[in-house]
C-alpha cells in the first residue's frame, strides 16, 4: 500500500516519543513478509477494513490519524501487571522466560502472546515499496521495521493464570527453532511479549520487548 510508509512513520514517531512504553508490531498483508494465519486472525479480531490500519491495545483497527491519541489515552492508565524477560539464543534455538508480576490476582481469561519481530528488513525488491506520502521519503534503500515474523505462542496467545500467591507467574519457552521465522539477521530480531484479553472490550494489559540474549527487568 502506498500509504503504508506514512503509517510506519506514525508508529516510529510514537515509539520514539515514548521510549520503553510503546511497542510496535508491523503485520504485513499480501507481500513476502506476510504471515498468513496470524494476519487473517488479527484482521478478523480487530475488523481491519483498509491499510494502513492500527490496533492500539487490541481495540478495533483505525486509521493512522487516530493512533497517537489512542496511545496517549492508554499510556495514562495504570498497568495491571508488569513483565520481565530473559532470552538466550544459540545455534538457531531460542529460549524465552517470561515473568508476569501483579500486586493482586487478575481475573482468568487472559492470554500471553510472545512474538518474534525484526527490524531493518529490506523491501521485497529494491524500489518495490509504493509511496503516496509527501512527508515520507521512500527510496530503494528504505527499510521495514518491527516486521512481525511469527508467534511462539498460539496466534491468540496461550492461556495464563495470574493469581499465584508469589505475585508472579513464570512461563518458559525452551528450544524454539528459529528456522521457521524467516529472519534475515538475528541481531535485528527481538521478542515482544504481551498479556492480552481478546474478549469483551479487549485489551493489552502490558507489553515488553527484549533482544536475543538479553535480561529485561521489570518495567
Amino acid at each position: 500500500c502506498g500509504w503504508c510508509p506514512e503509517g510506519a512513520k506514525v508508529m516510529e514517531d510514537n515509539i520514539a516519543a515514548n521510549p520503553g512504553k510503546v511497542i510496535g508490531i508491523a503485520i504485513h498483508d499480501n507481500d513476502p513478509m506476510a504471515v498468513a494465519s496470524y494476519n487473517t486472525w488479527q484482521k478478523n479480531l480487530t475488523s481491519v477494513s483498509g491499510f494502513p490500519s492500527g490496533s492500539v491495545d487490541r481495540a478495533d483497527a483505525s486509521s493512522r490519524g487516530s493512533w497517537t491519541g489512542a496511545i496517549t489515552t492508554n499510556l495514562a492508565k495504570t498497568a495491571e501487571c508488569g513483565i520481565a524477560m530473559v532470552t538466550s539464543e544459540a545455534g538457531g534455538l531460542l529460549n524465552v522466560d517470561v515473568y508476569v508480576g501483579y500486586n493482586a490476582p487478575i481475573a482468568s481469561g487472559k492470554m500471553l502472546t510472545v512474538a518474534i519481530v525484526e527490524n531493518d528488513v529490506p523491501q521485497s525488491s529494491p524500489g518495490a515499496q509504493s509511496n503516496y506520502s509527501s512527508t515520507v521519503v521512500v527510496d530503494a534503500n528504505w527499510m521495514h521495521s518491527h516486521v512481525f515474523r511469527g508467534t511462539i505462542t498460539a496466534d491468540a496467545g496461550d492461556p495464563i493464570e495470574l493469581n499465584s500467591s508469589d505475585k508472579y507467574t513464570k512461563v518458559e519457552f525452551a528450544g524454539v527453532d528459529l528456522s521457521s521465522f524467516n529472519l534475515l539477521d538475528k541481531a535485528n530480531a527481538h521478542v515482544a511479549a504481551f498479556v492480552n484479553d481478546n474478549s469483551g472490550a479487549r485489551d493489552v494489559l502490558n507489553a515488553q520487548e527484549a533482544s536475543f540474549n538479553e535480561i529485561k527487568k521489570w518495567d
